[in-house]
């Protein structure tokens, strides 16, 4: 049953998966001011708001508003600070069409040490599964200092963050991504799908022992860890320019072939391998998000390394979640058909994101 609901959840949402495009903040403080550069995709700025994308005078003038109601910024002692938005255009910078603003914010005297709380609601507030990365500029770098969703829309920040926070603020974003990522998810569960099962003539025979199955599982799930750890790490720190669409259509054919394994075995007792090696084709996705983001998680070990921890965090809840039912029921009779119904809606999402994103590889 977890199977079949996340994989409707993924069928639902399949525009939310990881080619979903997602708002940008960066922050630039100064001694009398803070300056919030910004990006919201315009296709989910026009259903969030029902306004037109467009330069138009009426189109921007909605546009204005909508911002304006939607971001706050205060000081330590409550104070909101005014705002005025400025450089307000819909472009195409890379991909699809953005929203671009520049938001200025003046600081009294004696205001520009922080700290300061930062309330966004610009799409979130409509579109569950979005969210805003807030990236804080210092010099020529920036660093994300954390996200905002619909369940969580403020954000408190100094100039001057610390390591530590830094550290937990990428943990917390690497969990936020894979929370968003059914098609990650989706891959490991349906490869855990089979992993209580042997297999002998290309059928699925037998059920493994407890330990057996536990044994067969940890593999399967450190496997997947050592793939995609490598390449985010490498990439995070090699600065690797990576084509998103092939790494994503990737992924959602790596979707297609591990559920229909959980169906009929294709690599039976080489699960483990097979996780290693599409983990290393998901690390390349994860290491896409910080990079497209341009901070320094990608070039700071520490918070690549966070960044990284959230993502196991996340997965190990989901695991703790699954794999105690999935054990109890692969030693009922029932759970056969209910393997091969779970694996046959895997494969299906699987194939509907390879539709949607194999046009980027040809492109």
């Amino acid at each position: 049953m977890t199977f079949a609901v996340l994989a409707m959840l993924s069928w639902s949402e399949s525009a939310f998966a990881h080619l979903t495009p997602n708002s940008e903040v960066t922050l630039h403080l100064s001694g009398d001011r803070v300056e919030a550069q910004i990006i919201v995709p315009a296709a989910e700025y026009a259903y969030a708001s029902s306004h037109r994308a467009g330069n138009g005078e009426t189109d921007l003038a909605d546009a204005r508003k909508y911002l304006a109601r939607r971001i706050t910024l205060t000081t330590a002692d409550g104070a909101t600070l005014p705002m005025r938005i400025d450089q307000l255009r819909f472009a195409q910078v890379a991909g699809p069409l953005d929203l671009l603003a520049t938001a200025y914010f003046p600081l009294p005297a004696g205001k520009s040490a922080g700290p300061f709380s930062l309330r966004w609601s610009v799409v979130v507030d409509s579109v569950p599964d979005h969210f805003a990365l807030i990236s804080l500029a210092d010099g020529g770098e920036s660093r994300v200092i954390g996200a905002v969703r619909q369940t969580d829309q403020n954000i408190t920040f100094t100039p001057d963050p610390s390591m530590f926070t830094s550290f937990v603020r990428a943990a917390w974003l690497g969990a936020i991504h894979v929370a968003t990522g059914f098609d990650h998810l989706l891959f490991l569960m349906a490869l855990l799908l089979a992993a209580p099962l042997a297999a002998r003539d290309k059928r699925w025979s037998r059920v493994r022992g407890l330990r057996e199955s536990l044994y067969h599982m940890g593999g399967i799930v450190t496997g997947f860890t050592v793939g995609h750890s490598v390449t985010l790490v490498a990439a995070g720190l090699g600065n690797w320019h990576l084509q998103t669409g092939p790494v994503e259509a990737l992924i959602a054919l790596s979707v297609v072939v591990t559920a229909c394994h959980a169906i009929r075995p294709i690599f039976p007792g080489r699960e483990a391998w097979v996780a290693t090696g599409f983990g290393l084709v998901h690390g390349l996705a994860f290491a896409t998000l910080v990079a497209e983001a341009d901070t320094n998680i990608a070039h700071n070990l520490p918070t690549l390394v966070g960044f990284n921890i959230g993502i196991e965090l996340l997965q190990l809840a989901v695991l703790a979640c699954v794999v105690p039912p999935l054990l109890w029921l692969a030693r009922r009779a029932q759970f056969a058909p209910m393997r091969v119904a779970g694996g046959a809606i895997v494969a299906l999402c699987g194939c509907w994101w390879l539709y949607q994103r194999l046009p980027a590889v040809i492109a």
